[in-house]
This record gives structure tokens, C-alpha cells and sequence, in this order.
């Protein structure tokens, strides 16, 4: 696996990961909400949107990083 390839992995893991822990922290946030908690559930939340805000530059470097497949050749 060259250098490109592994850094490509480990990044799509990392976002991976934030992913599910985002996900969970939404859970967390709707428990605390329902148990009385608004004010400490409404600051998960901005926390949570301020992750959500570097998604597209995650997800374009992660896509530059990928390598091109090209197209194989077609023969006659």
C-alpha cells in the first residue's frame, strides 16, 4: 500500500468515525432534552453543527486524495 493509499484509509476511518460519534452525541443530546436537560442538550447541539460545518471540506479533501480510476482500454 503506497503512503497516498494509507493516509487516504486512515482519513476515511477518521471520518468514519466522527460520523458515528456525531450520531451518537445526537442521541445523547435527544436523552438529556427529554429528561429536563434544554440548556445543556441545545450545547451538544451547537457543538455538534460546528462539526457538521467542516463535513464538505472533509469529504472534498478525502475525494482528492482517491485515486482517478481511469478507464480501461477497449480493444477490438
Amino acid at each position: 500500500m503506497s503512503e497516498k493509499e494509507s493516509i487516504t484509509t486512515l482519513l476515511t476511518l477518521l471520518e468514519s468515525r466522527q460520523s458515528r460519534l456525531t450520531a451518537a452525541c445526537k442521541e445523547i443530546a435527544d436523552w438529556v432534552d427529554h429528561n429536563g436537560g434544554h440548556p445543556t442538550a441545545m450545547r451538544i447541539r451547537d457543538r455538534l453543527n460546528d462539526i457538521d460545518k467542516d463535513v464538505p471540506s472533509i469529504k472534498h479533501a478525502l475525494s482528492s486524495l482517491k485515486p482517478i480510476e481511469r478507464p480501461l482500454p477497449k480493444f477490438r
